[in-house]
């Protein structure tokens, strides 16, 4: 798993994660995950080089998710790819953490 951290201004931040959130790809992006929920008011996450993601990388997605929302922020996944959108919507995540086609779209959102 590779995380690339990118300060957009106005307290948002860009991840781009890129590998398999399995059991050892979210081992290694909780850390960047977690400190971005808690340095930033808007996190968006680009999964479009994520192939598949487990139920412990949902669970830091989500963990960050609320960590924005009791400052009133949010997390938007962008470019979600087709086995892993599939995997979020089944386990409802969607519900949870928006999803958007694009980095602009993800930035509306947020």
């Amino acid at each position: 798993m590779q995380i690339d951290k990118t300060d957009l201004g106005n307290s948002v931040t860009r991840l781009k994660l890129t590998g398999r959130l399995d059991i050892n790809g979210a081992a290694m992006a909780e850390i960047p995950i977690t400190l971005a929920a808690k340095n930033c008011q808007r996190l968006v996450i680009d999964m479009s080089e994520v192939s598949y993601v487990s139920s412990l990388g949902v669970r830091h997605l989500v963990m960050a998710a609320k960590t924005l929302g009791r400052t009133g922020g949010r997390l938007v996944l962008f470019s979600v790819t087709g086995e892993v959108a599939e995997i979020l919507e089944t386990m409802a995540i969607t519900d949870i953490i928006p999803m958007a086609a694009s980095e602009s779209a993800a930035l509306e959102l947020a």
